[in-house]
Formats: C-alpha cells, structure tokens, sequence
C-alpha cells in the first residue's frame, strides 16, 4: 500500500482539515450500513417469529447492502481520500466486480420484495401456495445470478471497455470506464426495469389498499333502510351514524399513511440510485463529469444500503418488537389488536375464524384492510382481516 498525506491528499479537492472530516463521515456511514444490517440478519435468525418465506427476502437484502458496506464501500473511501488506488492494482477489477454485484443485487432484492408483497396483497388465499420456499430461493438466486452476470462477467471479458484502451484506470482512482452501449444495457437491465417493477407493484398494491377502504366504507353506510318488526322504516339512530363517520374517516387516514408510506420508500429509492444511473450514461458519451462528482453521486447510491435496513423495519411491527425485546431502547407498548376475522400473516397462513363475521360487528374496532397491508413489510401488522369475504365474495378477492 501507497502511503499518502491526508492533509494535502483528496479527490475532491479538499485540504487543511477537511479531509479528515470527510473521513469522519465516510466511516460514520460505513459503521452505520454494516451494524445495521447484521443486526437485521443475526435478529432474522435469532428470532423464531421472524423466520418465514418473506423474510428470505429481507433477509438477501440485509446482505447486499452488508456486502457493500464490508467490501465496497472501504476501497471506495480510499479512492475518495487519495485520489488514486492505494491496494494492489491486481485487486482493482475484482473491487470493480463485486461493486457493481453487489448494488445490482440490492437494487433486484427490493424488486423481489416488492413482487412477494404484490403477490400478498393481490391474491392473499393463494399466497402460501405459491410463495413456497422453494420459489422464495429460487428469486433469490435468480436476483444474485442476474447481478453476478451482469458484473464479473462483461468485466471479466472486458465487454464494458470495448473501444477504450482500458477499462479502469487505477494510477487515477479505480473507476470503471464503460462504452455507451454496456452503460445502456447495464442500465436497464440492473435498474430502469426493475424501478418499473417496483413501481408497477406499489402502485398496484396502494390501489388495492383504496378500494378495500371504500369497501369499508360503504359497508359502514348500507344502502338498504333498516325496517322493524312491523315492517316500518327506522332511520339510522345517532351515535351508529357518529360510529359509521368515524369507521370511515380512519379508514381514510389509512389511505392517506398508505400513500406517504410508498412515496417515502420510491422517493428514497429513486433519489439515491438515479442521479448514478444517468451520470453513469453521460460520463459514457461526453466523458466530461468531474470524477469528484461523480464520486459522490456514488456514494449517494451506497448510502440507499445505509437507509435500507433503517426505512423497511420501519415499517415492519414484527421487526420492532424482535428489536424491543433485544434492545429495550427500541420497545414499543402499542397493544396488539384483536384479530377476530379471517386474517393472513406474513408466511400466508390463513387463521380461520370460529365463527362467521358479522357485518353488524362493534364499528367502534374497524376491521383491517389492504390498506393496512401497505406496510407489508410487517408480518403482524399486515394481517389482511378481510370482514368483506362473504361466500360469493372470494372469488373476487382472489
């Protein structure tokens, strides 16, 4: 290893002590991706309540992101702070190798979970038929292989260099050097389809969550006059009519989180990985992004593998109370709340109910929909208590 004088030393044109503050930063976020997200996965494994089929999910992306805090993100930083590649320049491509495996990968893990909550929320009573185990392992490996294939391989073969006299420069900094053509195709196959898919699902799952809450809703107003014994309509006493307003004014809150919920997490997404992308196709045509930028619109895409394991067990109650019970400064006290309808956890087991639900049932404790389920990053929390599931109502859910 090269040494190099941090005081007068930065590709970013930094001098005096701002260097090191930048070191300060930089480390802050490596120590924050890597705790994160091997607390996430040794609570994953320590947890039995946690270890489910959607889980393997969360549980891939935990270890990307961990991948590109431990393996990415350190020679990343040495590249920052020197300006040039300090390691062996043998290790250069295969640094080059596992970044770019490593950020495809998270990226096709966040697609993956968005096609198993999609799968959830749009056909609940055949979910645990079709997410088996070995179908969750099989888009697993598929997301990893799509990755691997799509980084060592052309890297390898030095398919991203064609027509340059090198495609990595490690006397300037280890950066990949890519032709228009692979820039484009890299691009759509490691993030502009799967931001499609991703919003494609979310926006499918945000739909079913408003039409299950005007459902509710206009169960809570019945069309129908209610009539007595005698056969003479009664209108609608006070406080049902109060209860009924309230029933469909939370029902409406819901949508409203439901909203703010997946706007947080595509605006997130977006705004880490897209600026890359696109700086990523213009440095392929003109060349002309100053490579201080550019590093940092990279470290903007590394740091989406720092708010993953922060944003989605945000989301997730399961995951909160697992925290709580190992870390009492992460506990929460919000009471469970009965689930007395048909309700589907996360692994898609359906708890049948005793009895049938009724539709004249305490308006007072509003039944949960998909709307709810829009955090369905949260095994309990996204229980689907589908009051609306008369007999000749199933085949419309499913």
């Amino acid at each position: 290893m090269i040494p190099v004088d941090l005081s007068t030393s930065s590709a970013w044109g930094i001098s005096g002590s701002g260097p090191w503050l930048l070191v300060c930063m930089l480390t802050l976020i490596i120590l924050m991706t890597a705790c994160g997200n091997t607390l996430l996965i040794a609570l994953v494994f320590a947890q039995l309540s946690l270890r489910n089929t959607s889980n393997c999910f969360l549980v891939s992306l935990f270890l990307s992101d961990l991948m590109v805090a431990l393996v990415v993100m350190p020679p990343a930083m040495l590249n920052v702070l020197c300006g040039a590649w300090v390691l062996s320049p043998g290790f250069c491509p295969v640094w080059l190798c596992f970044d770019v495996m490593c950020c495809s990968a998270s990226i096709l893990n966040l697609c993956v979970i968005s096609l198993d909550r999609y799968l959830l929320i749009i056909s609940p009573l055949r979910y645990k038929q079709r997410m088996t185990l070995s179908r969750a392992l099989l888009l697993v490996g598929g997301a990893w292989g799509l990755a691997a294939l799509a980084s060592f391989l052309p890297i390898k073969m030095n398919w991203h260099s064609l027509g340059h006299r090198s495609g990595h420069s490690p006397m300037h900094g280890c950066r990949l050097r890519v032709t228009l053509p692979f820039a484009l195709v890299a691009s759509v196959l490691t993030f502009f389809l799967p931001s499609s898919a991703i919003c494609f699902t979310y926006c499918r799952i945000l739909l079913v969550a408003r039409r299950q809450a005007r459902r509710v809703a206009a169960l809570s107003h019945p069309p129908y006059p209610q009539h007595s014994p005698r056969g003479l309509s009664q209108p609608p006493s006070t406080a049902g009519v109060n209860s009924e307003r309230r029933l469909a004014h939370k029902q409406g809150r819901r949508a409203v989180k439901a909203s703010l919920t997946l706007g947080v997490l595509l605006g997130l997404f977006f705004s880490a990985w897209l600026p890359f992308f696109i700086t990523n196709m213009a440095q392929a045509v003109c060349e002309c992004v100053p490579p201080a930028l550019f590093d940092a619109i990279t470290w903007l895409g590394y740091c989406n593998s720092t708010m993953n394991p922060i944003i989605y067990p945000l989301f997730m109650r399961d995951f909160k109370r697992a925290l709580g019970r190992l870390l009492p400064c992460c506990s929460t006290r919000s009471p469970r709340r009965p689930s007395p309808e048909l309700s589907l956890c996360n692994s898609g087991e359906p708890n049948l109910p005793t009895e049938p639900p009724s539709l004249a049932s305490d308006p007072r404790q509003p039944p949960a929909t998909a709307t709810d389920a829009v955090n369905l990053y949260d095994a309990e929390h996204a229980r689907i208590e589908l009051p609306l599931l008369l007999p000749n109502q199933v085949d419309t859910l499913d």
